[in-house]
């Protein structure tokens, strides 16, 4: 079956794009457009998936995002007609609004995912909130291109994601977990809801898969992603001792512990985005990140059915530890 829709994916190693991915290159009607700065790595990641295998229907090319004349050529050359942009990076909003202009441009993007965040930058006192409550630039970029797309007549359909806090997320603090039982986070007590990767994808497979067929149900519409409860610090403490059979703390949401959040996330990704990272919980633990009942009920008809549980895949998880 020859395709009938040609998508290109960003960031298709990332946390989404590894299950993304493979759902989207399963289905023969689907053409794959994966852009990566590194086409050798991607390859080798794709490779323990039969059917993301490069060829037929998925076509790896490399070069920059960043660069908007290349991606305009890309989406032109392949006749790209649906575009998911989850970005990141310290030039996201360059990337973001280059992006959108490259879409704009070549004629043939009729669709585009955009990933956000599970906040309000829909009304102008969620705007005006946000802005007053949160310095982190990755996430203030979010509604700055939201509003591109609300006021900016552009020549395409869209649809915003809003997912939570990554169930994942998780994962980068095992061994300390194992180690020292201590869970590196200081989430707070105001809660944060919980995100599976997988639903995301799921979602943007649903959008991509309906779209021709029900073009209006979720056209200039934003979907929150994530779970119905947003978990305080100290109950995900508890899920992840009760899933270990061991104590697990999590850091204090003061400044001991934003601080430490601050220096270990440096270490890693450099100071600014350490900063990054701590103003960003600094505003969970103040402010809370959930949804409301009826955006969780829009996300169920979304995926067609409820999303992960985030208790359940801890259990599973930290079973597998132990």
């Amino acid at each position: 079956m020859a395709p009938s829709r040609v998508v290109l994916v960003t960031a298709a190693s990332g946390n989404i794009g590894e299950h993304l991915v493979p759902l989207l290159a399963s289905d023969p009607t689907i053409k794959l457009v994966l852009p990566t700065s590194r086409a050798s790595s991607l390859q080798a990641l794709l490779a323990q998936h039969q059917q993301c295998q490069e060829g037929s229907n998925v076509f790896i090319e490399e070069g920059s995002i960043k660069d908007p004349n290349w991606l305009q050529g890309l989406l032109v050359s392949h006749k790209v007609d649906t575009v998911l942009l989850t970005l990141t990076g310290d030039d996201e909003l360059f990337t973001s609004l280059n992006s959108l202009d490259a879409m704009s441009r070549s004629g043939t993007v009729k669709q585009l995912i955009y990933l956000s965040a599970s906040m309000d930058f829909d009304t102008s006192e969620g705007i005006q909130h946000w802005i007053a409550t949160c310095s982190a630039a990755h996430v203030l970029v979010k509604p700055i291109v939201e509003q591109r797309l609300v006021l900016g007549k552009l020549p395409f359909d869209w649809t915003i994601l809003g997912p939570s806090l990554f169930f994942t997320n998780d994962l980068r603090y095992k061994q300390d977990m194992i180690e020292t039982g201590v869970l590196g986070v200081p989430f707070g007590e105001a809660g944060v809801s919980r995100v599976a990767p997988w639903d995301i994808a799921l979602a943007v497979k649903n959008l991509v898969t309906t779209y021709n067929s029900d073009r209006k149900k979720w056209n200039h519409q934003k979907v929150a992603i994530g779970s119905r409860k947003a978990f305080k610090g100290s109950e995900i403490a508890q899920i992840w001792s009760e899933a270990m059979k061991k104590e697990i703390n999590v850091l204090p949401a003061n400044e001991e512990g934003f601080q430490k959040l601050e220096d270990s996330f440096g270490a890693l990704a450099g100071p600014a985005w350490g900063r990054d990272l701590r103003l960003m919980h600094e505003t969970f633990a103040a402010h809370g990140f959930g949804m409301s009942e009826e955006q969780y009920q829009q996300q169920v008809e979304l995926l067609g059915q409820e999303p992960a549980d985030y208790v359940e895949w801890v259990k599973s998880t930290g079973g597998q530890w132990v």
